[in-house]
């Protein structure tokens, strides 16, 4: 009777201390529960609006190449660059000023700030026309990119080179969320007209697809937070075996002293 009592508990616990080792399937898988249609869903990404600290790429284009060098750095990096690099991009781009300015060379302060990319096209070429004939204007972002830290393979600082970046292009850019990230709890610091706010997300849920948050923006700093019980997760497969073995060893003293 002894023996049925202890072998039960024995199993018990082991039983528990498996239940304890698993996570449910709907924690770590992403979009759970999509009750989006289709129409829902906009594959649109929202336009940037230009801040201060933002770095400009402008090519202002004539008939004439000798105004084009006029109005045109000579190592801007729109040019056919192969050392495209970020302090080639610092260097060489035109920094929003705290005025909401950019200086261009022989054209003068212009105002963008809070502008779109395609408004601030259209400002630079008004610019443009007092000084040439039917001009053209190419404005690039040089310095969009995002910061992904917490439970993820590849922590750091990414520069992107193109347009409709999603949370999930920037988890697989930074290796995935490893096994201790809470998929529930990601926080995203975002600058909104030049102030930092915080901003709970939960990947595992679809509503994350029609949010403002599926599309990352310029300086997105993304945070994945560990699971509650991260600590106990590290060494849950040692503690499970040296439990395991402990009760084996247990349960065989107390069966040979039972005789």
């Amino acid at each position: 009777m002894l023996k049925i009592k202890f072998s039960s508990i024995v199993k018990i616990f082991i039983v528990l201390l498996l239940v304890q080792s698993c996570t449910p399937m709907k924690k770590i898988t992403y979009l759970n529960n999509n009750q989006n249609s289709e129409g829902d869903v906009s594959p649109i990404p929202p336009k940037h609006h230009l801040e201060i600290g933002d770095i400009l790429m402008v090519k202002v284009i004539s008939r004439n190449e000798e105004s084009n060098n006029l109005f045109n750095l000579e190592t801007n990096t729109n040019s056919a660059n192969p050392t495209l690099t970020a302090a080639n991009l610092y260097l060489n781009g035109f920094t929003i000023s705290q005025e909401g300015t950019i200086d261009i060379p022989n054209v003068g302060e212009v105002l963008v700030i809070n502008q779109t990319l395609e408004e601030a096209e259209e400002t630079i070429l008004k610019k443009a026309e007092e000084f040439l004939i039917n001009p053209f204007v190419i404005v690039k972002l040089a310095n969009f990119q995002f910061t992904i830290l917490g439970e993820v393979n590849v922590s750091g600082n990414f520069p992107v080179y193109k347009e409709g970046l999603t949370i999930y292009d920037a988890i697989a850019m930074a290796g995935g969320i490893n096994d201790f990230g809470n998929l529930t709890k990601i926080k995203i610091i975002r600058s909104e007209n030049n102030n930092k706010k915080i901003h709970k997300i939960d990947l595992t849920s679809s509503d994350i697809i029609t949010s403002d948050f599926f599309y990352l923006r310029n300086n997105d700093l993304i945070y994945v937070q560990p699971l509650k019980f991260k600590g106990f997760k590290k060494s849950q497969s040692q503690l499970l075996l040296s439990a395991l073995t402990t009760f084996a060893v247990l349960f065989n003293v107390y069966l040979k002293f039972s005789e």
